[in-house]
């Protein structure tokens, strides 16, 4: 069976996945949630691999003393030529036939982290098989926005709501 690309992510209910300085702090009172840990845990375990553009690898690095998912396999897309760390890939590659490579390689499911320059492409090229997007009861104004002009349609199948106390999280998955 081939691994799916689920884009797992958080926004604010005006679409904003990060504010103008690509800060996250509006998701700090949400972070301690247990439904939301939780529900991060049954990602992990249903994951294997990381996809992620170079900015938001560097947020993610600078928020531990050491790398947070050292057991799974993180791909990092960046123009920058980057020496590979421990399961850590850093890539340049043109992300269709990467993904279409890694789709069938063995192993669990792919989770799209982010940040907004990498997720367009994917559902631009209609690349992602599962949307879990969890809406943030805030209106930032500004930022980085999930979704931006594109040039095709894309219809998705609903699949579930999750309720986290004020939070929300929809899941939707492509038609084939």
């Amino acid at each position: 069976m081939e691994r799916k690309i689920i884009l797992y992510i958080a926004m604010t209910l005006d679409g904003f996945i990060a504010d103008s300085n690509d800060g996250l702090s509006f998701l700090d009172p949400y972070n301690e949630y247990s439904e939301v840990q939780t529900s991060i845990n049954n990602l992990m375990l249903e994951v294997d691999t990381l996809l992620m553009g170079r900015k938001t690898y560097d947020v993610v690095n600078q928020m531990s003393d050491s790398w947070a998912y050292l057991d799974h396999m993180t791909y990092v897309f960046t123009s920058k030529d980057e020496k590979d760390k421990e399961n850590i890939k850093f890539t340049s590659e043109r992300i269709e036939p990467f993904i279409s490579k890694l789709k069938n390689m063995s192993g669990k499911d792919i989770w799209l982290v982010g940040g907004g320059r990498l997720i367009q492409p994917f559902i631009e090229k209609n690349l992602i098989d599962e949307y879990r997007i969890t809406i943030i009861p805030k209106l930032l104004g500004r930022g980085i926005k999930l979704f931006h002009d594109q040039t095709n349609m894309l219809s998705l199948k609903y699949e579930r709501t999750d309720y986290f106390k004020d939070l929300v999280m929809l899941t939707y998955s492509k038609i084939q």
